[in-house]
């Protein structure tokens, strides 16, 4: 049987790319991380990294090793702290991993429900993204996450983690109040091809704004504002009357005096908002905030406009 500290060591060396580093990550002399990969590689019968120009690197066989290794290591951490919260519950703490906009929201929403029904219970925030979101779970590092999903997600949740669904947050344009058609239930962007666009430089949304316009053929005048998945920079500048653009209903954290949310007709499709959850038994609070979370879902998903 293989020696989970010794697969940590070479997963550490291999990471570094340095003997030296690994042992001062790992608090170990560099001697003592030498003699544990020289004991899984005479236990396998293969040399398991190698040193090149000044680094240190895994052979094939070491690769193919710490593909499993990786996945085992977690598992273990899972359990582990999965363990030590049947013992220890975590002191009613749940450490809840969340997106930026459901940090601001839904993290409140559910701490609000568990004020009424667990009021021992407290929610520790981790801002994460969704990578991260799921090796932190799967880890046990946090309790659960809220992740979204969209057309552009390429990250599936790994082994070990379940990944249940809350809501579907829609797409809209978002337009300043004082928008000629800030009092219209919905609209077609075709309508709104006089109107300066608000884009992020990158993310999703940038990339659905310029599928969205393509779609109707326009090219309308663009003001570069904000980076990544939730740019807020951009929704200041729609709320100063700057121009318009497109928003999640979850994204808005600016004022909703300033700004109108506004349905598009023949929407692209939005995303879809989830609970990451670990395999295996919850503790109480945990449990207790997963069924917080699932209700907030359920009072988000019958909000939601047409």
């Amino acid at each position: 049987m293989l020696d989970p500290v010794k697969l940590e060591t070479l997963r550490a060396v291999t990471q570094h790319r340095s003997f030296s580093a690994a042992a001062a990550a790992l608090n170990l002399t560099q001697p003592a991380v030498s003699r544990q990969i020289a004991a899984l590689e005479r236990q396998l019968g293969t040399h398991l990294v190698r040193r090149l120009r000044g680094r240190v690197d895994a052979t094939p066989a070491g690769e193919l090793l710490l593909r499993h290794a990786t996945v085992a290591l977690d598992r273990l951490a899972l359990a582990e702290a999965q363990v030590r919260s049947l013992v220890t519950a975590h002191g009613n703490v749940v450490r809840l991993g969340s997106f930026f906009s459901a940090l601001v929201h839904l993290s409140a929403e559910a701490g609000a429900i568990l004020g009424d029904t667990h009021s021992g219970l407290r929610i520790a925030d981790d801002l994460v993204d969704r990578a991260e979101a799921y090796a932190k779970v799967g880890r046990g590092d946090i309790d659960l996450a809220l992740v979204f999903t969209h057309r552009f997600t390429s990250t599936p949740a790994p082994d070990g983690v379940r990944v249940r669904r809350l809501f579907d947050d829609p797409l809209r344009v978002l337009v300043p109040a004082g928008h000629p058609a800030a009092g219209r239930t919905a609209v077609d962007l075709a309508d709104l091809r006089d109107d300066v666009w608000i884009r992020a430089h990158d993310g999703a949304l940038a990339r659905l704004l310029d599928l969205a316009l393509a779609d109707r053929g326009l090219h309308p005048p663009l003001l570069l504002a904000g980076h990544g998945e939730e740019p807020v920079e951009v929704q200041a500048l729609v709320a100063a009357g700057r121009g318009i653009t497109l928003s999640y209903d979850l994204t808005v954290v600016v004022s909703e005096h300033d700004l109108r949310l506004i349905s598009i007709i023949g929407a692209p499709a939005g995303r879809t908002v989830s609970v990451a959850v670990p395999d295996g038994p919850l503790t109480p609070p945990v449990r207790a905030t997963l069924d917080a979370l699932i209700e907030v879902g359920r009072r988000r998903g019958a909000a939601v406009r047409p």
